[in-house]
């Protein structure tokens, strides 16, 4: 298990060591715990490694998957806007 407090991307690392599969209680800011899936081969010292060098890549969505994920669309908008 590793502990840290920098961002993480937790689908990305684990696309970074192979895809075998992570588990993470990011709730504490300071304090995120990580560690490989049970039958993972990936070893605690990889998992250290591999966040160490980790740089979180964060998609920012578009207005239209913003509006999206509240069931609206574009159109939905500018009716709405009287547009």
């Amino acid at each position: 298990m590793a502990i840290t407090s920098k961002d993480i991307n937790l689908l990305q690392l684990d696309n970074e060591l192979g895809s075998h599969g992570l588990i993470a209680d990011l709730n504490d800011p300071t304090a995120k715990l990580i560690k490989a899936a049970d039958g993972s081969p990936i070893t605690e010292a990889q998992l250290e490694d591999a966040i160490k060098i980790h740089t979180a890549v964060f998609a920012t969505p578009t207005i239209a998957e913003k509006l999206a994920s509240v069931g609206l669309s574009v159109d939905d908008l500018k009716a709405a806007l009287g547009l």
